[in-house]
Parts: C-alpha cells; sequence; structure tokens
C-alpha cells in the first residue's frame, strides 16, 4: 500500500481534501501538523504528499527533507497548497523544486484538478 499524505494545519481544509480522497476511494493518511505527521509516515513509502507550505511546527521544505530521511528509496511528488504566495511561501518552493515533482494548487482547491492528481498518483482500495 502507498497512500496518499496530506498534512494540512487547517482543520477544514484537511477535512475536504481527505473527503476527495474518502469519496474516490484512495488509500490516505492525514496529519495536523508536521510532528504528527512524522509520527504516522513511519513505515510508508508514500505516493503523493499534499503539503501545507507553512506549519506551525515545520515549514514544508524541512518537512519533505524528514518524510524523504525516513524513507530515503524513492522520489516522493509534492502537491503543495499555495495560499498568497507571499515572499515566505515563494522562499519555501524555491527550496523544494530542485527536490522532485512539485506541483502548485492555490487556495481555494479546485477539486477537478485535486481528482486528477489522485488519478495520476494515487491507489484506491
Amino acid at each position: 500500500m502507498n497512500p496518499i499524505l496530506v498534512i494540512n494545519d487547517n482543520n477544514d481544509l484537511l477535512i475536504e481534501i481527505t473527503n476527495i480522497l474518502k469519496e474516490e476511494g484512495y488509500e490516505h493518511i492525514a496529519a495536523s501538523s508536521a510532528s504528527q505527521a512524522l509520527t504516522q509516515a513511519s513505515g510508508y513509502d508514500f505516493s503523493l504528499v499534499i503539503l501545507d507550505l507553512k506549519l506551525p511546527d515545520m515549514d514544508g521544505d524541512e518537512l519533505y527533507d524528514k518524510l524523504l530521511q525516513s524513507e530515503s528509496h524513492y522520489v516522493l511528488p509534492i502537491v503543495a497548497l499555495i495560499d498568497s504566495f507571499d515572499s515566505e511561501e515563494v522562499a519555501i518552493v524555491n527550496r523544494l523544486l530542485p527536490k522532485g515533482t512539485l506541483t502548485l494548487l492555490s487556495k481555494p482547491l479546485d477539486h477537478s484538478r485535486l481528482k486528477d492528481l489522485f488519478a495520476r498518483y494515487g491507489n484506491k482500495k
């Protein structure tokens, strides 16, 4: 099983994304913080990570590095959720770009685009 990992500190957005994953039948794990994601990620290879760039306990690029360190034998595509695309988010995106496949998705979410990404990378139950 290679679930999709969803990390977002906005509970409403986390629920919105996980509801789409449930409705579409995809394996997934959800976390509301970087530390929770790292705890739950242990032992998994993920097919995709939906990543909030600015988490209260860690920036998205640092979390991505830690996820890769824990499962260093694979490449992990990223969907980065963009709020305002302020200078802080731009800096995080610039640090993520050289690390692998990066897709930017703005909020509010485009459900059809999200479903396309799930279909490309995800595994149905």
